[in-house]
């Protein structure tokens, strides 16, 4: 008898993995949104050594209204929780960090949690019920609160450090994606998330991606926006090739074949209005 749950389970394993291009590309996304915020946050509170709730609040989410970093928690653990981890080291590494930096989050939500809304009471001694908590706790309800600061703090240089630390992994994983064309895409329509994220240039990271012929990872995304009758695009890509190498001889055959496309679509578009 047909076990039907390991069936389902087994075509859900295809269907996945004939769109893994598309969610390791989605996942890239997702980590530069998060990154991008969690450094806002981190810069902003080495300006004022404090972290305001909402904005973490908004990074992580709730089981019903999901942050940044939940969804790219929830994203990688798709990609890589079963995996082989003999075969995709990287891969499971960095869901190890991001499913680290999202627990780590948490917990620092809490704490500033705590801080913001119960601090104040701890420190204020007007009112007649305030004055009973300040009688019942003594001294203890202060010094409860500075460590929860001190947690604060720890925790935001955790933070910090381990943002680094994926950053840095999700860099060394980009040459196992030459073959993934809608992420040399994405990165080609982003060139900002490659500076920002890693301080190199597109060329560079390309470079890295095909053994020293950064010119390949333009003509593999000439061939998927060709693929995908995105001919300016294409064109565009077929132009980056060239630059870099003049008698790429892919990119030269490609860029023909475009401009006699498009010269043929700009004619039969101007017939139609005459």
């Amino acid at each position: 008898m047909i076990d039907r749950e390991s069936l389902d389970g087994q075509q859900h394993n295809r269907w996945f993995a004939g769109r893994r291009d598309f969610f390791v590309t989605s996942m890239l996304k997702g980590f530069y949104r998060t990154a991008s915020g969690f450094l806002q946050i981190y810069q902003d509170y080495l300006k004022t050594g404090s972290v305001p709730y909402d904005e973490i609040d908004k990074l992580v989410g709730t089981e019903n209204r999901k942050g940044c970093l939940w969804r790219l928690k929830d994203d990688c653990h798709q990609l890589w929780r079963h995996g082989d981890a003999a075969f995709e080291l990287n891969g499971s590494l960095l869901d190890w960090i991001v499913g680290s930096l999202f627990h780590e989050a948490m917990k620092l939500k809490e704490n500033i949690y705590l801080f913001e809304f119960y601090a104040p009471l701890a420190h204020d001694r007007k009112g007649v019920w305030r004055q009973e908590i300040q009688h019942f706790c003594g001294g203890e309800c202060r010094r409860f609160m500075e460590r929860i600061s001190h947690e604060v703090d720890r925790q935001m240089e955790n933070l910090g450090f381990m943002f680094g630390r994926a950053i840095y992994l999700l860099r060394t994983m980009l040459p196992t994606q030459a073959h993934n064309p809608l992420l040399l895409r994405y990165l080609i329509e982003h060139r900002d998330v490659v500076g920002e994220l890693w301080s190199e240039s597109l060329d560079d990271i390309f470079k890295d991606m095909f053994h020293g012929v950064p010119e390949s990872g333009y003509c593999l995304a000439a061939q998927s926006y060709f693929d995908g009758n995105w001919y300016e695009k294409s064109l565009d890509a077929c132009q980056e090739a060239l630059r870099l190498n003049a008698h790429c001889d892919e990119a030269m055959q490609r860029r023909g074949q475009l401009e006699a496309l498009l010269r043929k679509t700009k004619e039969n578009h101007q017939g139609n209005f005459r």
